[in-house]
């Protein structure tokens, strides 16, 4: 059996890593990655939760002193500015767990060098192209252009829809979390790097914040100049599993933004779930494709509830933010199961809501003064 991953960014790196590395117990499995080197890596520093370290551990032997990708460790997220109680709270990962914030050019580099799988350097124009009995495509975003284009994908709700990506040449001061900071436009993320640098990403909507303007604001609250500016559409496919041969991956499965660090996180659940359909046989696939929709869709959730507390600015975009609504009973199952008792209670609770446990919506609600 021969699986060929398309495409090298952090989706279809960690997806060959996975599979490669999981599939040792298996006779003539075959992994082979196929990319176009004309493509380069992303510019920005990349924040994950904890799966894609344990991948990087079992599957090369990562650790903090033999460490090839220049991973910083990652204890938590530190927000700024959100809600109207608190100037800043904390939220940990589970103690002593940790993950990591990594530079995408040095991941990928150390990845396709690593021996694990086959690499090869081709443009492909075409599924036929391939010889192989599955396809884990993961080369950037679908073309969403027309009302045909979405017909094959759902549209994601949240109140951002552009960033401007910026890099600093002053390392934050030995800071082991990401910063998520509240702006009047929006929110920024600020990644500390281990090349001595700092990645930034100020996110905003473009139609209620122009482009200049954004500009401005970033330079002014954290002395950035930028003219990078990425614009993106928010998205899941709703059938990713196609003739039961080509799976959508990375950014053609799903694409929301970066709060909370959702992305990495997200690529590899989505690959344990092929895995269970494509190796284990413990998963049908209708069953698979339903279980990573609905894990989107509770990312959605999750993300949206950060906005409906507001911030410490009262501009155009919080105020709009705050009506983006949840009709998810889970949801608010969840929710109500934390109202009431102290962040010790809240950890001895049961259930799970995409990533996140009931401690972690009650570390974000005492955060935010809920």
């Amino acid at each position: 059996m021969k699986l060929t991953v398309l495409g090298a960014g952090n989706a279809g790196c960690l997806t060959a890593l996975h599979f490669s590395c999981y599939t040792k117990h298996v006779p003539d499995f075959e992994v082979e990655l196929i990319y176009d080197k004309n493509i380069p890596p992303e510019k920005v520093g990349q924040a994950t939760l904890l799966d894609p370290p344990l991948l990087l551990w079992d599957a090369l032997n990562l650790n903090w002193y033999d460490n090839p990708i220049k991973a910083t460790p990652k204890t938590g997220i530190l927000f700024e500015n959100w809600g109207k109680v608190k100037d800043k709270f904390f939220h940990p990962l589970a103690f002593p767990t940790v993950s990591l914030h990594y530079d995408p050019a040095e991941m990928q580099k150390t990845v396709l060098e690593s021996g694990q799988f086959k690499v090869t350097d081709n443009h492909i124009k075409d599924y036929s192209e391939v010889d192989s009995d599955y396809i884990f495509d993961c080369r950037g975003k679908p073309n969403l252009k027309t009302k045909e284009d979405w017909e094959f994908y759902d549209e994601l709700r949240n109140p951002l829809n552009a960033c401007i990506l910026g890099r600093s040449n002053e390392k934050e001061p030995d800071v082991y979390w990401t910063r998520t900071v509240a702006t009047p436009d929006g929110w920024c993320f600020v990644i500390p790097n281990t090349t001595h640098t700092t990645s930034y990403g100020y996110l905003f909507n473009s139609d209620i914040t122009s482009e200049e303007e954004a500009k401005k604001n970033f330079n002014d609250l954290f002395g950035i100049e930028s003219d990078d500016i990425v614009k993106f559409q928010k998205y899941v496919a709703t059938n990713p599993i196609i003739d039961e041969r080509i799976i959508l991956g990375g950014n053609k499965l799903f694409f929301l933004e970066p709060l909370e660090a959702t992305a990495v996180q997200a690529h590899l659940q989505w690959a344990r779930y092929v895995y269970d359909w494509m190796i284990s046989n413990i998963l049908g696939y209708p069953t698979a494709m339903s279980l990573i929709n609905r894990y989107i869709h509770e990312i959605e959730n999750f993300v949206i509830w950060h906005y409906q507390f507001g911030s410490k600015y009262d501009t155009p975009f919080w105020e709009y933010a705050k009506t983006f609504e949840i009709h998810d009973y889970k949801f608010h199952k969840m929710v109500d199961s934390i109202s009431g008792v102290d962040l010790n209670a809240s950890k001895k609770l049961g259930g799970k809501y995409g990533q996140w446990k009931p401690w972690n919506f009650k570390y974000w609600a005492d955060g935010v003064g809920a």
